[in-house]
């Protein structure tokens, strides 16, 4: 009997010493929660006796901070990071690649991916008092009509230069997917039959024939050479309208629509990353325990972490034979947290001081 009690001990101590192990490997590889992660950042250089590849790698980190900065940092933010030094891009980097590199044409071009450290990055935002936006990708209906007061016309689809040119270009950092209105007869009539109150129209009987709950409705008024454009941003029931004025505008000039297109484009980008801001200054520790039995939830719960941007940071504090304790430091409220459990399907008990994941 109590042989076999040492025994029992034994192998309790070597399941808790390999779980110990394996649980601290699995936290140390939390790649994906802990980097932003930035594609393909094309550099090319002209290859001769001078050639220092060193150039081209530096090129290539502070292309990728400012596709980085452009992706999750509004336009107004994007100011104070003006006239930045090498070195403190180079201080929040991770790790990089160089997925391709090629000698052509007297050229060397190559091809990175960059990985910048998220909380070092997050930190130094914060001292730049900048609270950066999730990286969050998202589809709307997008709507666009133009009003020619000069001929007193509407125009939908045909004569619209904002409709033929709105997804020429989609700029990397982009985190709106435009998706434009089919050329559908009937929706061009309805829009025609309320041309007088059209800043009023609701636009409820088209929006409905989409899957899309969100949608944008960008309605731009030419006067002579005068443009108005009114944009409405409805996102989760809730509307923000801007109106933004141009003058000596041409029209039939392409590079004047396409810059249009893009200032439209960053103000609405501008809207949508406002929606989505990380409280940096907030940093809610969260204490959470898991049956050490359930090796699958462990594994599944560890992934999904990972892959919430508000989570600034999480660890392993305790290992038992019975339970795993996680510190979890989430930039918002326990109210978000739990919500963001519940939508990845993943339980919470939350009577008790250090919450159980069931």
């Amino acid at each position: 009997m109590h042989i076999k009690k040492k025994f029992d001990n034994i192998v309790s101590y070597i399941i808790i010493c390999l779980s110990t192990l394996i649980f601290s490997l699995l936290s140390s590889t939390t790649a994906l929660s802990k980097i932003f992660k930035i594609k393909d950042i094309e550099i090319s250089e002209p290859f001769s006796a001078n050639f220092n590849k060193d150039k081209v790698i530096n090129k290539a980190f502070d292309n990728a901070f400012q596709e980085l900065s452009s992706t999750i940092v509004t336009t107004k933010d994007r100011s104070k990071l003006k006239d930045l030094k090498l070195n403190d891009i180079k201080y929040l980097i991770e790790s990089f690649e160089i997925n391709d590199e090629n000698f052509l044409d007297n050229k060397y071009i190559a091809n990175f991916n960059v990985n910048f450290n998220k909380k070092k990055t997050l930190n130094f935002f914060e001292k730049k008092n900048i609270f950066p936006s999730l990286n969050r990708k998202k589809d709307f209906l997008t709507i666009l009509i133009f009003i020619d007061n000069n001929d007193n016309q509407i125009f939908v689809y045909e004569n619209n230069p904002f409709y033929k040119n709105w997804n020429n270009k989609q700029e990397k950092y982009f985190l709106i997917n435009y998706v434009l209105l089919d050329e559908d007869l009937e929706d061009l009539k309805l829009i025609n039959e309320n041309k007088e109150n059209i800043e009023n129209y609701k636009f409820e009987t088209i929006i409905r024939k989409y899957d899309l709950e969100d949608y944008i409705i960008s309605i731009f008024f030419r006067n002579k050479k005068e443009l108005r454009i009114l944009s409405k941003f409805s996102f989760d029931n809730s509307l923000k309208i801007t109106n933004q004025k141009y003058f000596d505008t041409d029209l039939n000039d392409q590079k004047t629509i396409d810059n249009l297109v893009f200032k439209t484009k960053l103000q609405l980008e501008d809207l949508w990353k406002n929606n989505n801001l990380i409280n940096t200054s907030l940093k809610l520790p969260i204490n959470l325990q898991i049956n050490s039995e359930k090796t699958l939830e462990l594994t599944n719960f560890e992934k999904e972490i990972d892959l919430i941007d508000l989570v600034y940071d999480y660890y392993i504090t305790s290992i038992s034979n019975e339970t795993i304790n996680y510190k979890i430091i989430f930039n918002g409220s326990p109210g978000q947290f739990l919500k963001i459990m519940e939508e990845k399907n993943i339980k919470i008990n939350i009577e008790n001081e250090i919450w159980e994941v069931q």
